[in-house]
């Protein structure tokens, strides 16, 4: 049994600067850094790449560009990419848990036949949309930082 881990997180994004900014922000500040960091922008039109590479000096992060729009085609895109023995996701609208890594990490290491994990989604603003809706009705509140 191995005592930890390496950890690629993708990020998939689409003129979402100002947000994948603030998740970032939340990938530096993990408890557990991930390993590496790739941002797959599918087609984006705003700053995106200038956000990314200025996290260069903060996490270990590659920006790929995928000229077919998709999530289908970007997810895969990042999965290609990913050099690491655990494949996260999260959303460039997302802000991570400080535990988040340090947590997914876990049943990984105690159990090497555990293929897939899922955790806690709490909503940042309540009844924005069918998930926050799902989120509000069948999870307890919770506060983000």
């Amino acid at each position: 049994m191995k005592n930890n881990l390496s950890i690629s997180v993708i990020v998939i994004t689409f003129n979402r600067a100002k947000s994948l900014q603030k998740a970032l922000i939340s990938l530096a500040r993990q408890e557990r850094q991930p390993d590496e960091v790739i941002v797959v922008d599918n087609t984006s039109t705003d700053n995106t790449k200038e956000i990314v590479l200025s996290f260069r000096n903060k996490l270990n992060i590659k920006y790929i560009y995928e000229k077919r729009r998709g999530i289908p085609y970007a997810r895969n895109t990042g999965v290609k990419n990913a050099t690491k023995d655990i494949i996260a996701f999260t959303d460039d609208d997302c802000v991570a848990d400080r535990n988040w890594l340090k947590y997914l990490e876990i049943p990984f290491i105690k159990d090497p036949h555990i293929g897939v994990v899922g955790g806690e989604v709490s909503c940042l603003k309540v009844g924005q949309n069918i998930v926050a809706e799902f989120y509000s009705k069948n999870m307890p509140a919770r506060e983000i930082e």
